[in-house]
C-alpha cells in the first residue's frame, strides 16, 4: 500500500566467458568485469549488507585521479575533465554538477574509501563516458560496447536422446559445429553471460559448460552420442531460443519446438551456422520496477501475517525475468533485496538510470475486508500546476558548497514539475495496465485512478503505480502470497509493458 502525499590482464578475450551456472553462483566476495582488454576479477566487501569495492579499485577501471580532502571528509575523482565529488556516509555524489543517488553512501575504513557497486553505472560510467554495464545476478560488469548476450541453458532428456536449450537475450547468431568429443555452440559475441544447470552425467551428454574459444559453449558428448541437429525459434522481439538435439545412431528426429510459439524455423543441416538476427531498438529501452516498501517499512500486513514489502519483491523479480528473456530490454529495481528507501529516492533511481518506463508495485489494505481487486494510478498534478509553474520560473538553481572550499551553482528541474510532460503517456500506459490485469486478476470497481503519489510526482518517464490486491482480504491475502497469483500479475504487466512499446513504436509519444 501506498501513502499519498501532496507535494594482470587475462592475454586474450578467449578467457573473457562469464560463467555463472545454477546451483554455483560466484562467491559474493568478487565482481568480474569483462572489457576490451580481457578479464580481471575485484574483490567485494560486504558493508552494512551492502556490496562495496574500494574507490581505487574503482578508479583504476577508467584510469580516474584520485584526491582526498580531509578537511571536508570527501574525496574527489577526476576522469575525462569530469569531476564526481563525493562525502563519507553521503548517499549522493556530485557527477560534474548533476546530482545522482546511490543506493548506499560511501565509507571511508582504516584510510580506504569504498564505494557501493551502482557507483559504478550511476556516478562512474556518465563521468568517464565508459558504458559500465552492472549485471548484479551474475556478479558482472561489462565495460564498454561489447556484446555480452544472456544465455541460459536447459537440458531435457527425451526418449531418443537430449535437448539443450538455450535462451539467448538478446538475439545472436551462433554455430554449432561437431568435433572430437563435443559440440562446439560458438556466439557471434565478445563473451557470454552464461547460466547452466546441474548436470549428472547422461548417455548423450556428459557435460556442459563454457569452452575454450571466447564467446563458446562446449558440449562434451556422451558414449551413446552419433548425431545431432539443430532447430531456432524466434521467441519475440528480443530473445530467442536454439535447440541442439543429441541422438544415438537411430535417424535423429529433429529437435521439437521449445515451446508453443511461432512457427520454429527450418531444421539447419548438422555444422551449418544457426542465424538469428538482432531487431532494430525501439523507444522503450530500460524499464525500472519499484517493489513497494522494504526494511523497515513492511507496508500494507495481512492477517494471517503476509507483509506487503515481501509480495512486491518477489513479483518485480518475477516479472523483470519475463521482461529481460521476453522482451529483451534493460530491468534495474529500486531494491534487490529487504532494505528502506525513501519514495524520492526510488524515483531518483528511475531518473538516474535513464529509465523509459516506471512502474511501483504495491498491494493494498482497507478497513473493510471486504474491498477486493487491483488498482492502476497514475498521476494527478492539477491542483499544484500553478504553483509549480511559478516555482519553476523563479527557480534558478541551487548554490552549494564546493569540496575544497567555495560554492557551485547546481541547475535544478523542479521535482513536482517532472512528471507533467508524461502524464499524456502515463494515462496510456495505466490504460494497458488495467486491460492485462482485468483479464488475469480480479479488479477494484474503479481499476483505473489518478492521485497525488509522491513515487510518481518526480518521475521524468512514463510512469504508474500498481496495487496489485488487498492483503486486508483473507482470501485475497492467501493468493497475493502464492506463486500462482503473482505469476498472472507479473505476466499481465509483462502484456501490458509489450502493448505500451508497441504503442511507441507505433508514433505514440515518448
Amino acid at each position: 500500500m501506498m501513502t499519498r502525499a501532496v507535494p594482470g590482464l587475462l592475454a586474450s578475450l578467449a578467457a573473457a566467458a562469464v560463467v555463472t551456472a545454477l546451483g554455483a553462483q560466484p562467491a559474493a566476495t568478487t565482481l568480474t568485469v569483462v572489457s576490451r582488454d580481457g578479464r580481471r576479477v575485484l574483490p567485494v566487501s560486504s558493508i552494512n549488507n551492502q556490496d562495496y569495492i574500494t574507490l581505487a579499485d574503482a578508479a583504476a577501471l577508467v584510469g580516474a585521479a584520485l584526491r582526498e580532502d580531509r578537511l571536508a571528509g570527501g574525496m574527489t575523482v577526476r576522469v575525462r575533465e569530469q569531476t564526481i565529488v563525493l562525502t563519507a556516509d553521503q548517499a549522493v555524489v556530485s557527477v560534474s554538477g548533476r546530482l545522482a543517488a546511490l543506493p548506499a553512501p560511501p565509507v571511508r575504513r582504516d584510510g580506504v574509501w569504498f564505494v557501493p557497486l551502482d557507483f559504478l553505472p550511476r556516478a562512474l560510467g556518465p563521468a568517464s563516458g565508459v558504458s559500465l554495464d552492472l549485471r548484479r545476478a551474475a556478479r558482472l560488469l561489462v565495460m564498454g560496447d561489447l556484446r555480452v548476450p544472456r544465455v541460459v541453458a536447459r537440458v531435457e532428456t527425451t526418449p531418443g536422446g537430449t535437448n539443450v536449450t538455450f535462451e539467448i537475450t538478446p538475439p545472436t547468431a551462433a554455430r554449432v559445429t561437431a568435433e572430437t568429443g563435443h559440440l562446439s555452440v560458438q556466439f557471434e559475441a565478445d563473451a557470454l553471460e552464461l547460466s547452466t544447470p546441474l548436470l549428472p552425467s547422461q548417455p548423450y551428454l556428459q557435460a556442459l559448460g563454457p569452452g575454450e574459444a571466447s564467446a563458446s559453449v562446449r558440449l562434451t558428448t556422451g558414449p551413446r552420442f552419433e548425431t545431432f541437429r539443430t532447430s531456432t525459434l524466434q521467441a519475440d522481439a528480443g530473445s530467442s531460443r536454439l535447440t541442439v538435439h543429441l541422438a544415438g545412431g537411430e535417424a535423429a528426429a529433429p529437435a521439437p519446438a521449445p515451446a508453443p510459439a511461432p512457427t520454429p524455423a527450418p531444421a539447419a543441416p548438422a555444422g551449418d551456422p544457426v542465424s538469428i538476427f538482432p531487431t532494430p531498438a525501439t523507444g522503450v529501452r530500460i524499464v525500472v520496477l519499484d517493489p513497494g516498501h522494504g526494511g523497515e517499512e513492511t507496508g500494507a500486513q495481512g492477517p494471517s501475517g503476509t507483509q506487503e514489502k515481501q509480495v512486491t519483491l518477489a513479483v518485480a523479480r518475477r516479472l523483470r525475468t519475463l521482461i529481460e528473456s521476453r522482451l529483451g530490454l534493460r530491468v534495474f529495481l529500486t531494491r534487490e533485496d529487504d532494505r528502506t528507501m525513501t519514495l524520492d529516492e526510488r524515483t531518483a533511481f528511475a531518473n538516474n538510470h535513464r529509465a523509459d518506463l516506471f512502474v511501483s508495485i504495491h498491494a493494498n489494505a482497507a478497513i473493510r475486508p471486504a474491498m477486493t481487486g487491483a488498482e492502476v494510478y497514475y498521476l494527478s498534478v492539477e491542483r499544484a500546476d500553478d504553483e509549480a509553474r511559478r516555482m519553476a520560473a523563479e527557480s534558478t538553481g541551487a548554490v552549494l558548497p564546493a569540496l575544497g572550499g567555495g560554492t557551485r551553482t547546481i541547475d535544478l528541474i523542479l521535482w513536482e514539475t517532472a512528471q507533467a510532460r508524461s502524464l499524456e503517456q502515463s494515462a496510456a500506459l495505466a490504460g494497458f495496465v488495467e486491460q492485462a490485469l482485468r483479464s488475469r486478476v480480479p479488479m477494484s470497481p474503479r481499476a483505473v485512478q489518478q492521485a497525488p503519489f509522491r513515487v510518481l510526482v518526480g518521475a521524468t518517464m512514463p510512469a504508474v503505480l500498481v496495487e496489485i490486491g488487498y492483503l486486508s482480504n483473507p482470501e485475497q491475502e492467501a493468493a497475493l502470497a502464492g506463486g500462482a497469483y503473482q505469476d498472472q500479475v507479473a505476466q499481465a504487466l509483462l502484456d501490458a509493458i509489450a502493448r505500451f512499446r508497441e504503442h511507441v513504436d507505433a508514433g505514440g509519444r515518448q
